[in-house]
């Protein structure tokens, strides 16, 4: 509050920004700010140059409004005050994942296994090895193990920190607390932790290389 909404919401928000999430609510037509933003999310998503995660928050979407209809040609969430957003959060972490692993040599649990066994911590691909044999409806299992090869490699400390590590580390330290309280937990989650666990080695791996130059 009290910064410059020109330069902060959209000069360094939206116009920059890869990827938004729109949450539309019954009230949402009625902010001026809210829906020239939105516009240029629009513009934006229509030249390919934006992902867009659409929320539809305690409204059904027959009734989202007819100058936000382009939001129905997207896949959309659902969510209210009681449920909703944990589904919600897990979808769009698996998308950003997803991406970055475009441009990550590993993108695959298995890819690790037959390839990088001679670079790995101690252990870690004895974990993997594992991991791969736990039968597939065993989620918890294969989270927990999951959560081991991240605990190795991270005491390793041969990870630089930056945003998108910083992220990965989130990923499997929310997921992991969930899994503990015994919460219940999806494919979803899996894939996403399958995807961070890819993203962290790949990073370590490049570290090695790097200390080795």
């Amino acid at each position: 509050m009290g910064d410059n909404r020109e330069e902060i919401n959209l000069e360094k928000g939206v116009w920059k920004c890869n990827y938004a999430l729109v949450v539309i609510s019954k009230f949402t037509v009625d902010s001026v700010c809210a829906m020239e933003e939105l516009s240029i999310i629009e513009s934006k998503y229509r030249q390919g140059k934006i992902i867009v995660f659409p929320v539809v928050y305690e409204l059904s979407p027959n009734d989202i409004p007819d100058r936000l209809c382009w939001i129905k040609e997207l896949i959309f969430k659902e969510v209210d005050r009681h449920s909703g957003t944990r589904e919600v959060c897990s979808h769009i972490v698996c998308k950003i994942t997803g991406n970055i692993l475009n441009n990550c040599i590993h993108q695959k649990v298995r890819d690790i296994i037959s390839t990088s066994q001679e670079i790995l911590p101690s252990g870690v691909y004895d974990i993997i090895r594992s991991y791969l044999q736990i039968d597939h409806a065993n989620l918890n299992s294969r989270i927990s193990l999951l959560y081991a090869a991240y605990l190795v490699i991270t005491d390793t400390k041969r990870i630089n920190a930056n945003s998108i590590t910083n992220m990965v580390s989130c990923v499997f330290d929310r997921l992991f607390s969930e899994t503990r309280l015994n919460l219940p937990v999806d494919y979803r989650e899996l894939w996403l932790l399958e995807n961070s666990l890819c993203i962290l080695i790949d990073f370590y791996i490049d570290s090695c290389t790097e200390s080795r130059i």
